[in-house]
């Protein structure tokens, strides 16, 4: 076996190539569609020095089609040479790896914290990205808040508000200009959904902005330690 094949347990090979782009027959069954912002975040990352190509199209030669990377190759100058992935399929073998591919890949769960803290590790130029940055952590977002809608639906309990906004109480306003802050704030504050009904008798199910000073000054004083420690 050739140092660019690799053996698959089917005993078929896939072997790397780099071609130019042009050259590649787009899929006219590839469901997939590419808004421009999308394509504006590809392209900042493939011109990226330190990044280039950090992913191959796939091709199935048997068909002459692309399989995956209509978005890569349509980012680029047709003249560009590319790494592609080239496999033998039938056309049914080659109509479930488009229906599969991206769906499989988004099955996987994500870990809001972990991501923002990849996020917060690295220096974003591309508006693009940063924008598409912001998007995948405010969709992470989302899920947990599903899942928290889920269980106060299911009848667990929700815990009451710690503070009333309405009440007389001496106060400071942090405002949160990005996703990233926001996100960082609500860890830190652990600010999660409570029951924050302003009647009785009507439900209102919302974040807990409002918390007291006492539990404030606590928790950053423990995140302090934390870091002095580190």
């Amino acid at each position: 076996m050739s140092e660019n094949e690799i053996k698959m347990s089917n005993d078929k090979k896939l072997r790397l190539e780099w071609v130019e782009a042009g050259t590649l027959s787009p899929n006219p069954k590839n469901w997939r569609r590419h808004d421009s912002g999308q394509m504006e975040a590809i392209k900042s990352m493939i011109d990226d020095p330190e990044v280039g190509w950090a992913g191959v199209l796939l091709y199935n030669q048997r068909t002459k089609r692309l399989v995956d990377g209509h978005a890569r190759q349509k980012a680029v100058d047709p003249k560009t040479i590319v790494p592609v992935l080239i496999g033998d399929w039938s056309e049914d073998a080659e109509a479930k790896i488009l229906l599969t591919l991206d769906p499989i890949a988004s099955m996987a769960n994500g870990d809001k914290a972990a991501y923002r803290e990849l996020m917060e590790s690295i220096t974003v130029d591309s508006l693009e990205l940063r924008d598409l940055l912001d998007k995948t952590i405010a969709g992470l977002n989302e899920e947990i808040e599903k899942k928290e809608d889920e269980a106060a639906a299911s009848g667990e309990v929700m815990p009451e508000m710690e503070l009333r906004p309405f009440e007389h109480y001496d106060y400071v306003v942090v405002l949160a200009k990005n996703t990233p802050d926001w996100e960082a704030l609500c860890e830190l504050l652990q600010i999660k959904k409570v029951n924050c009904s302003p009647l009785k008798g009507k439900v209102k199910i919302g974040l807990g902005r409002a918390i007291d000073a006492g539990r404030l000054l606590k928790l950053v004083t423990e995140a302090k330690n934390d870091g002095n420690a580190n």
